[in-house]
């Protein structure tokens, strides 16, 4: 059974989604980046290198080298997608996908944020659905900003 945080009132989830990359990354954490759109994919890559001014995070895509890397992004998901993080730390998945990803449950965390975009909260509906069906653990995150 995964555990799935779901970060919901996100303004902008490209930026909010680069924002939790970089504290998992200066926590020492791995992190699959996945989304299968590569316009956002992309759009993610670029927002990643300005995150903070003097940061450096190294975010190859998976199977382009950069063993050393902790976070990865990737188009695709297949059953071998933790085989290289075998006897290493096994890294988190942020879903930027308007879909579950595939063979999600073969990680330990999910990540999914959520902004305030109508379209995207009612995928998010659609995913949310689809992890309580498998009654995995869903812990909830408001990102909404307070007054």
């Amino acid at each position: 059974m995964s555990r799935i945080d779901i970060a919901y009132g996100a303004e902008h989830r490209i930026k909010q989604a680069c924002q939790t990359v970089y504290k998992h990354f200066l926590a020492g954490r791995h992190v699959l980046v996945y989304c299968t759109d590569p316009k956002r994919l992309e759009a993610f890559n670029k927002m990643l290198w300005s995150v903070e001014a003097t940061a450096f995070v190294p975010h190859p895509y998976l199977g382009e080298g950069g063993d050393m890397a902790r976070i990865h992004l990737c188009h695709t998901l297949s059953t071998d997608s933790l085989s290289q993080w075998e006897g290493g730390q096994k890294p988190w998945l942020l879903n930027l996908d308007i879909n579950c990803p595939p063979f999600f449950e073969q990680f330990d965390r999910v990540l999914e944020i959520i902004s305030t975009h109508p379209e995207d909260r009612r995928l998010a509906r659609e995913r949310v659905a689809v992890y309580k069906q498998g009654a995995h653990q869903i812990v909830y995150h408001d990102l909404t900003p307070k007054a």
